[in-house]
């Protein structure tokens, strides 16, 4: 069954369970990588540190770490932005993240983060700094340099 399958009231009981777990899903992932000897402390810099332990871990979208690391993607923003979580309902204009659980507030803008999206680019990628610059895309972006660009 897709998300789209889902109805308003099955996708806002599934972001409620996902909150009502988020401290198991973030105590299984931290204790998983002390083991391994990686430490994830919410900081920025534990960023990389969850790149390595999805590397080690040949972590796929199908293995129950993926939701784990987007819950732990998604609370260093918490914990160093202020952002919020919500469910994404609106189907219209931001169709791409429908249904799955955002943070908002993180970049004094009108900004949707997806960490399910990042983890996933990232599994697929594998591209070095990709959580932090994904991050620092929407909470410090740097402004285009329109001239540079050709003119008429």
């Amino acid at each position: 069954m897709s998300i789209e399958d889902l109805s308003t009231q099955e996708l806002e009981e599934k972001f409620e369970n996902f909150l009502f777990n988020m401290d198991d899903y973030l105590e299984q992932l931290t204790s998983k990588a002390s083991d391994q000897g990686i430490i994830l402390d919410f900081s920025l810099d534990s960023l990389k540190e969850l790149e390595r332990y999805i590397i080690e871990n040949n972590t796929k979208q199908t293995d129950d770490d993926y939701n784990d690391i987007s819950a732990y993607l998604g609370e260093v923003l918490v914990q160093n932005y202020g952002a919020k979580w919500h469910c994404n309902l609106d189907n219209v204009n931001n169709s791409l993240y429908y249904g799955f659980p955002v943070l908002e507030g993180h970049s004094g803008k009108d900004v949707l983060f997806s960490p399910f999206h990042v983890v996933k680019a990232f599994i697929l990628r594998q591209k070095e700094n990709l959580f932090i610059n994904a991050i620092k895309s929407q909470t410090d972006p740097e402004p285009i340099d329109w001239s540079k660009l050709p003119s008429e």
